[in-house]
């Protein structure tokens, strides 16, 4: 009974968790940015390589301090080694090669799709069952995603040229999607922390083969402080902080409630782009974020209503 209140009681309210889900959503933002003008100077390839084995250094120092335990059954290994694959390894070769090879725009809309994905397979799964409220804020959500990206970059061209990078794209996010599941039922016997360590490594052992060339024709002497700044930002701020955020809110509210904040990732980066290079943002842009954020809110008062009716609280 303890367990069932507490579980009503998080529902009920927006709390820590979603504080830092917010928190981590406005580094993703930022961190889209900073990205983009660290690859000036840095391959894809080699940028991520140095960003994966610097994330997973200091996740392993943070799991050393916390004097939680690495150890882990046979099973549980081998399942953290098919989540680094899919979670890091194929999702991040996925994104890297398929935001190149296509638009903003393009790429957007799929990763957009990421919620939906997650919702589906967590019903699919029986981890979750999603109430109708909440499959509702999640196809809102998706509209005034669809009226922020479209009218920031313009028209969206499936074009020939882009397809393979759409595909790219959205197989990544299957990969994202399948990655967050699949952890639920381990979150329920380990940590966040020990799960992003675990998986963050395994990932990165498997993606070394395919960028060390890249990581060994960097020219070091002549990359920047600040591009290097860059990379330190995002392996510390959008691989460690924020992997650990999205899987404590994963364990203590479930995927499809975490995924939903996916959404906002777009309005904080228009905002962003207003104040630091002084973009307008249009009428549409405006109604769009609203939309997202009544989105939001519909998903998470859709669990709410889900737990009363079911007696939980």
């Amino acid at each position: 009974m303890t367990n069932a209140l507490t579980v009503a009681e998080e529902y009920k309210k927006f709390g820590t968790t979603d504080v830092l889900m917010l928190l981590a959503i406005l580094l993703w933002a930022v961190n889209f940015s900073f990205v983009k003008i660290a690859l000036r100077e840095l391959s894809p390839l080699g940028f991520n390589g140095i960003r994966l084995l610097f994330a997973s250094v200091v996740l392993f120092l943070i799991l050393v301090l916390s004097g939680e335990s690495f150890r882990v059954d046979k099973k549980t290994f081998w399942k953290l080694v098919f989540l680094g694959l899919i979670g890091n390894t194929a999702y991040q070769m996925l994104f890297i090669h398929g935001i190149n090879l296509t638009t903003a725009s393009n790429s957007a809309i799929i990763i957009a799709m990421t919620p939906l994905f997650i919702a589906l397979l967590s019903t699919l799964m029986k981890h979750e069952r999603v109430h109708p409220a909440a499959w509702a804020g999640i196809l809102f959500s998706f509209v005034g995603f669809y009226l922020v990206i479209a009218n920031r970059f313009g028209t969206i061209q499936f074009s020939s040229q882009s397809v393979r990078g759409d595909l790219l794209i959205f197989f990544g996010n299957i990969c994202w999607a399948i990655y967050t599941v699949f952890s639920k039922p381990l979150l329920e016997r380990m940590s966040p922390l020990k799960l992003t360590t675990l998986t963050m490594a395994s990932g990165t052992f498997f993606f070394l083969p395919f960028c060390i060339k890249d990581i060994a024709r960097i020219p070091y002497s002549t990359v920047s402080l600040k591009a290097w700044a860059l990379l330190l930002f995002s392996g510390l701020f959008a691989l460690v902080i924020c992997y650990v955020i999205w899987y404590t809110s994963v364990q203590r509210v479930g995927n499809t409630k975490t995924a939903i904040y996916a959404y906002l990732i777009p309005v904080f980066t228009v905002i962003f782009a207003y104040f630091i290079i002084d973009e307008r943002i249009t009428g549409h842009q405006a109604v769009g974020a609203l939309i997202i954020f009544v989105g939001v809110y519909m998903a998470r008062i859709g669990y709410k209503k889900f737990i009363r009716k079911n007696g939980e609280n």
